[in-house]
C-alpha cells in the first residue's frame, strides 16, 4: 500500500483538484441567486467522484479490461431503459432517476466505449474492413441509443472516439473514403430527417447570432459579451453583470467559461489553459505496460480534449452550441463521476509501470 502513494502522480491529481475548486468557484458565482445550490450539491458528487475513483484506482487493470464487453452491454442496457423510461428533463430523456437524485447515464457510455475499444485495438495491427465493421458496430449501438434521447452532444463526443482511432492505428484508405461519404450523407439525413426546427435554428444561428438575438443567438452573443468585457483582469470575482443579472443562460454548466471570462478575464482563462495543459502532458507523456492500457490512455484523453476544446469554441461562437460541459469544471454530476472513473484507471495504469518494474 506504501508504493501506491509513493508512485501516485501527486502533480495530475493536484491539478484535477484545483480544476474542480475553480468549477466550483465559478459555479457558485453563476448559481448563488438560483432557487438550487448548485454548488453544494456539485461538492457532493465530487465526494462520490473521489470514492469511485479510489475504488477503480485500487483493482489491477486487467479487471476492467476482462469485464469491458459486460460493462459495455450493462450500459447498453441501462441506456435502452433511460430511452424508454428516462425522464425528459431538458427536451431529452437523459435521465434516470433513484429516489432523490437523478443520473444521466449516457455519460458512462463514454468510458464503456472507450474500454471495448481498447481491448478490440489491441488485438490487431491494421484496420481493414472486417475490423472497421466490428469497431462501428461497438461505436454504432450506444451512439444511436443517446442521439435518439435526444442528448446529441454527448453522441457527438463518441465520434471523437472514432476520430481517435484512426490516428492511433493504420487503415485501409477506402475506409477514409467511405467514411468521408458516410459522414456527407449522414450530415444531409439528420438535417432533413432528425433535426428539429430549435436545434437547426442553433447551427445556423451561430453564423450570425444578430439574426437570431432574440432567439437561438441570444447565447451566444451574451457569452461573447461577457468574455469580452473581462479584459486581462476581469471584473471581480461575482461582479460579472452578464452572470449575477442572469443575461448568460445555462451559465453554470455549458457557458461556465463565460463566467471565468467575466470575472477573472484574460489572466483567469490563462490558469485553465495551463492547468488543462499540465494535465494532458502528464497523460500523454508516460510508456503504458500494455497495448490496451496505451490506447485507453490515449482515447480516455482524446475525449477529455474534443470535450474542452468545443466548450471553449462554442462559448467564443466559433462553433454551434452543443451542449457540452467543460470537463471537471462546469456543473454535472454524471459527467463529473464519469470522468473520475476513467481517470482512476489512468492513475492506476501509470502506478502499473513502477509496480511492475519493481
Amino acid at each position: 500500500m506504501r508504493d501506491f502513494y509513493k508512485y501516485f502522480d501527486k502533480v495530475s491529481f493536484v491539478t484535477l483538484l484545483m480544476l474542480n475548486i475553480l468549477g466550483v468557484v465559478l459555479i457558485y458565482s453563476a448559481s448563488h441567486t438560483m432557487p438550487q445550490p448548485y454548488h453544494t450539491r456539485q461538492l457532493l458528487w465530487l465526494l462520490f467522484a473521489f470514492a469511485a475513483f479510489f475504488l477503480v484506482f485500487s483493482r489491477k487493470t486487467e479487471f476492467f479490461f476482462n469485464m469491458s464487453t459486460i460493462i459495455y452491454v450493462v450500459v447498453l442496457v441501462i441506456l435502452l431503459v433511460q430511452y424508454v423510461s428516462g425522464s425528459i428533463i431538458a427536451g431529452t430523456k437523459s435521465w434516470v432517476r433513484f429516489g432523490f437524485f437523478s443520473a444521466q447515464f449516457s455519460e458512462f457510455a463514454k468510458i464503456a466505449v472507450i474500454l471495448v475499444f481498447a481491448r478490440r485495438l489491441s488485438k490487431i495491427d491494421f484496420i481493414d474492413w472486417k475490423a472497421f465493421l466490428g469497431l462501428l458496430s461497438l461505436f454504432g449501438a450506444p451512439f444511436v441509443l443517446i442521439a435518439a434521447q435526444p442528448d446529441l452532444g454527448t453522441a457527438f463526443v463518441l465520434v471523437s472516439v472514432l476520430i481517435m482511432t484512426m490516428f492511433l492505428k493504420p487503415f485501409a484508405k477506402s475506409i477514409l473514403i467511405f467514411s468521408l461519404i458516410f459522414a456527407i450523407s449522414g450530415a444531409y439525413v439528420t438535417w432533413n430527417y432528425v433535426l428539429k426546427p430549435y436545434q437547426k435554428d442553433r447551427i445556423i444561428s451561430f453564423l450570425n447570432p444578430e439574426k437570431y438575438r432574440h432567439s437561438t443567438g441570444y447565447q451566444v452573443i451574451q457569452s461573447k459579451i461577457a468574455i469580452g468585457s473581462g479584459g486581462l483582469e476581469g471584473k471581480g470575482y461575482l461582479k460579472g453583470s452578464q452572470s449575477q443579472y442572469r443575461f448568460l443562460p445555462t451559465r453554470h454548466t455549458d457557458f461556465i467559461v463565460s463566467v471565468l471570462g467575466e470575472e477573472f478575464g484574460f489572466l483567469g482563462f490563462s490558469l485553465l489553459f495551463v492547468l488543462f495543459f499540465t494535465l494532458f502532458y502528464r497523460q500523454f507523456s508516460f510508456k503504458s505496460r500494455s497495448d490496451e492500457e496505451f490506447y485507453f490512455v490515449y482515447l480516455f484523453n482524446g475525449v477529455i480534449l474534443f470535450q474542452f476544446l468545443i466548450n471553449i469554441l462554442m462559448s467564443i461562437g466559433l462553433i454551434p452550441i452543443l451542449g457540452l460541459p467543460l470537463p471537471f469544471v462546469s456543473y454535472g454530476g454524471s459527467s463529473l463521476l464519469a470522468f473520475y472513473i476513467g481517470e482512476g484507471l489512468i492513475f492506476r495504469i501509470k502506478l502499473n509501470n513502477y509496480l511492475y518494474e519493481a
